[in-house]
C-alpha cells in the first residue's frame, strides 16, 4: 500500500506506481521534475489524466480508514485548537 496524499487513506501499491507513470509521464513530456514547473495547460491535462485514472481504479475511492488511532484524535484536536475549528 502506498499514500496517494497524507489525508488520504492508503491505495494498492499497483495503482499508486501506475499513477507515479502518469506523472512521469507529464513531466519528461514537459520537461520539467515538479508540478509546480508544469505549464498551465500541463496541469491541466495532468489533472484531468489523473481523476480519469483513478475514478478508473478506485470507482468507490481509496480504501477507508480503520478507526483512527488516539494520536490521529490528539493531532486533530491540537489542529482545531489552533485553527479555531
Amino acid at each position: 500500500m502506498k499514500k496517494v496524499n497524507r489525508h488520504l487513506p492508503d491505495v494498492p501499491q499497483v495503482v499508486a506506481d501506475r499513477g507515479t507513470e502518469i506523472l512521469e509521464r507529464h513531466f519528461n513530456a514537459y520537461g520539467v521534475k515538479r508540478a509546480t514547473d508544469l505549464p498551465e495547460e500541463g496541469k491541466v491535462r495532468l489533472y484531468r489524466d489523473l481523476q480519469h485514472f483513478f475514478g478508473a481504479e478506485l470507482p468507490d475511492g481509496p480504501e477507508p480508514h480503520s478507526s483512527p488511532t488516539w494520536w490521529t484524535r490528539a493531532a486533530a484536536w491540537v489542529r482545531g485548537f489552533f485553527t479555531g475549528d
